[in-house]
């Protein structure tokens, strides 16, 4: 190899070095992200804490018995809930993280976290206070058989850190992200800019909208058009490599591609709402073709999907409306109520139970016939529009093309 061969070759030392950096930005952003319901001060207290809490469990024993693994930390408690703002007062804000590890000697308060109890004590000062604790991943895997309150608080935590897919990653892991780098760069505009804005600040949509110079409702739908085509790209091999238990197949679970599961959620929103419009759309159309058990069919759909949104924007999970909901419209219409719809008209409250049966038992032509002796299609489409343009109202989605109109 000659002289100028050997000068262009980069140093292993120089190359670990900007691997580490890389690394210690990419938690910078993606930590905060993570909990934009926190305020600057708490946001900057969790980026802290984490940082601190994974440097002070670095294995470096040459020889057994070596330490164990931090796998992740978690956030729970009420601090958690991301549907309330927590702002700093004059009282000092408590966290609750919770560690998993894989070693039986690094369970509990004290041993070797007790150092970094510590330090998080000195760093974060007295406007900030972290409560640890620490478990097993096996203890972790048995709270659901054992223990309902602590299940109960880890199925509503916060991912912090990740060893499975926050840096530096292993091999296979890193070949993941890069592959959601890749396609995310690929992306069309403005759902790259949506996106790309979304990894640094989180589900932030008044930012995203500044970048995009566009509303928050628009903003939105671009990002849902980003995690669409990202997820229909990149398949079940995105799916993060995390231990922790009950992630499932579900499209909210991929960390390597949203901040919290919860935000899947919330990004399904608008897209239930443009199915919503294409759907009344399609109503429209089969009253005009006179296709009156057509114009049932699409209203079933619409009422379905606009419903469902104003759930998911309340906070319910995509998961929840799935098990809990599924197509019984008349329940839809109880926990949409319950979360500020106004009251059913009288058309919408005459038009629901006979359309949930219709729905629910699959949509059968006699039903349809049933739900028109009592409904004519005029009114069916004029009440199903008129639920939709009340959701697009409350969501600030009015105006938004339906998906086949993009």
């Amino acid at each position: 190899m000659d002289d100028e061969a050997k000068k262009s070759r980069p140093l292993p030392l120089v190359d670990e070095q900007e691997r580490a950096l890389h690394a210690f930005h990419d938690m910078r952003e993606r930590v905060p992200a993570r909990v934009r319901h926190l305020d600057a001060i708490g946001r900057m207290a969790m980026e802290r804490a984490v940082r601190i809490l994974r440097a002070y469990f670095v294995d470096h024993r040459s020889s057994a018995p070596r330490r164990g693994t931090l796998h992740w930390l978690m956030l729970v408690g009420d601090h958690a809930n991301t549907r309330t703002r927590i702002k700093w007062g004059y009282e000092p804000l408590i966290f609750d993280i919770w560690a998993f590890v894989d070693h039986e000697a690094y369970k509990g308060l004290d041993r070797y976290w007790g150092r970094a109890q510590a330090v998080l004590k000195s760093e974060l000062g007295r406007a900030i206070a972290i409560e640890l604790s620490v478990f097993t991943i096996a203890e972790a895997e048995r709270f659901h058989r054992t223990n309902p309150w602590l299940a109960e608080r880890y199925e509503g935590g916060i991912i912090l850190f990740d060893g499975a897919i926050d840096p530096p990653r292993d091999a296979q892991s890193q070949a993941i992200h890069d592959r959601i780098a890749a396609a995310a760069e690929a992306l069309d505009e403005p759902p790259r800019t949506a996106f790309a804005q979304y990894r640094r600040h989180g589900f932030d949509l008044a930012r995203i909208a500044g970048a995009l110079e566009t509303s928050q409702a628009e903003a939105e739908m671009y990002l849902a058009e980003a995690f669409g085509t990202l997820l229909a790209t990149l398949g079940d091999d995105a799916r993060p490599r995390s231990l922790r238990p009950a992630l499932g197949g579900h499209p909210r679970y991929n960390l390597d591609l949203y901040h919290r599961p919860g935000d899947f959620d919330r990004i399904l929103a608008v897209t239930l709402y443009r199915r919503a419009v294409d759907f009344v759309g399609m109503m429209v159309e089969a009253h005009a073709r006179d296709r009156p058990s057509l114009v049932v069919r699409e209203a079933a759909y619409a009422t379905e999907f606009a419903l469902k949104t104003l759930l998911l924007r309340a906070g319910y999970s995509d998961d929840w409306n799935r098990l809990q909901i599924g197509l019984d419209l008349e329940r839809a219409l109880e926990e949409t109520q319950a979360n500020g719809l106004p009251s059913p008209s009288e058309e919408l409250a005459r038009l629901i139970p006979p359309l949930t049966r219709y729905h629910r038992d699959g949509r059968l032509t006699g039903q349809s016939r049933d739900i028109l002796a009592i409904m004519p299609p005029a009114e069916i489409v004029e009440t199903v529009a008129t639920l939709l343009a009340d959701v697009g109202r409350m969501t600030g989605y009015t105006g938004l093309p339906g998906e086949d109109d993009a």
